[in-house]
């Protein structure tokens, strides 16, 4: 059974979010993006999570700007 708990997992680093999605997946339902741009696609579109987990360092868009 999956959790119902939405977890939004954001960072440009594709290995990051592969170590994330192995450590958690069993216990929340995870989505991942690769760019600031894409979480706010996914969050339109898959949204509402309960967390968002960005990295702050990320090209074009970091972290900072996605939440705020």
């Amino acid at each position: 059974m999956k959790p119902e708990l939405k977890i939004l997992l954001v960072d440009d680093e594709p290995n990051v979010l592969a170590a994330f999605q192995r450590n958690l997946r069993q216990r929340f339902a995870l989505d991942t993006a690769q760019s600031g741009a894409e979480a706010l696609r996914k969050i339109e579109q898959h949204g509402p999570y309960a967390v968002i987990v960005a990295d702050m360092q990320m090209p074009e868009m970091n972290g900072l700007e996605l939440l705020v």
